[in-house]
């Protein structure tokens, strides 16, 4: 399942499990703010994004910044 966005073999196993939205959000090409709720998969949407950009666009991981805390680290 890809939903409405085509999605390249070497990503549909992390793009397979993502809402549509989240989709949207991991394949978005640029700055990308994802603001929810507690267990609502930031952090794997996130994860997602930097794999998708890595895959498809051929970016550095070292080039990357991905940003993600919880309030139990405070």
């Amino acid at each position: 399942m890809t939903g409405d966005l085509p999605v390249p073999r070497a990503l549909a196993p992390v793009l397979d499990s993502l809402t549509p939205e989240q989709r949207r959000a991991a394949m978005a090409l640029g700055y990308v703010l994802v603001l929810a709720g507690a267990g609502t998969g930031k952090t794997k949407t996130l994860t997602a994004g930097v794999a998708t950009r890595v895959e498809l666009h051929g970016m550095v991981p070292g080039q990357i910044l991905c940003v993600t805390f919880t309030n139990k680290a405070a």
